[in-house]
C-alpha cells in the first residue's frame, strides 16, 4: 500500500484551497517556518523538523520537534524528505515550496531528483502549479491546469516523444540549453503518452493568473 507524506515549507502559498481533506490521513511534516501554514490551516503536524531559524522558538518545546543546528549539511526540506522515506513513504507533496527565496525554490528541484533516485516521487504544489520529475516514460492524465511543459534536468533527454497533446513530438533530443517543449496543452484526449530513453524531465502543469 502506498504511503504519502505532506511537507510544509516556509515559501509562499498563493491559496489555501490547495489543501484538501483527503490529505488528513497522510504523514504531515513541517520544515521549520512551514509551521506558519499549518497554524493558519488548523493542521496538527506529526513532526516538526529543522533548525528553527525562521520559526518561533516555542516550536522547539514541542515533543514532536526534531531540532538540528543551523550549521548542518542538509536543508530542512531534505531532512523532512529523509524522515518521510524512513517512515516508508513513496510519495511526497510539498506545499510552500514555491515562491519566496529563489535559492530555496531551486533547491527543491534538486531534491525531486534526490527523491526519484530513492524511488520516491516528490511534487511541488501551489494554486497555479504542479511540478514533479520523471526518469522514465509515463502517461500524463489531463488536469485542471491548462498548460503542460517539459524541461530536461541534469542533462539532455534522449528520444523524447509526446503523443496526445496539441503539439506532438517524436524522437527529439531535449537540450538543456534550449526551450523546446513548453506551454503545450490537452485538446481532445484525456491522456498523453510521454516517452524517452534516457534523462530526467521536469513536468510542469501551470495556470495563468486570473
Amino acid at each position: 500500500m502506498n504511503k504519502r507524506a505532506i511537507i510544509f515549507c516556509s515559501g509562499e502559498m498563493d491559496t489555501d484551497d490547495v489543501w484538501k481533506e483527503e490529505y488528513n490521513d497522510d504523514l504531515i511534516i513541517c520544515a521549520d517556518g512551514g509551521i506558519k501554514h499549518t497554524k493558519r490551516l488548523g493542521i496538527s503536524p506529526d513532526r516538526l523538523i529543522g533548525d528553527f531559524d525562521s520559526a518561533e522558538k516555542e516550536c522547539q518545546k514541542d515533543t514532536n520537534c526534531l531540532v538540528y543546528p543551523p550549521e548542518k549539511d542538509y536543508t530542512d526540506t531534505n531532512l523532512c524528505i529523509d524522515y518521510a522515506i524512513e517512515k516508508g513513504c513513496d510519495e511526497i507533496l510539498i506545499f510552500g515550496g514555491l515562491g519566496g527565496r529563489v535559492d530555496h525554490e531551486f533547491s527543491h528541484f534538486a531534491l525531486m531528483l534526490y527523491g526519484l533516485n530513492k524511488g520516491v516521487k516528490i511534487k511541488l504544489i501551489n494554486g497555479r502549479n504542479e511540478i514533479w520529475m520523471e526518469n522514465q516514460s509515463f502517461v500524463l492524465e489531463k488536469a485542471e491546469k491548462k498548460y503542460v511543459s517539459f524541461f530536461p534536468y541534469g542533462g539532455n533527454v534522449e528520444d523524447f516523444s509526446v503523443k496526445g497533446l496539441k503539439y506532438e513530438a517524436y524522437n527529439i533530443v531535449l537540450d538543456c540549453g534550449l526551450v523546446q517543449a513548453s506551454s503545450n496543452e490537452f485538446i481532445e484526449n484525456d491522456q498523453a503518452e510521454i516517452s524517452f530513453k534516457k534523462g530526467n524531465i521536469l513536468v510542469m502543469l501551470c495556470q495563468d493568473l486570473l
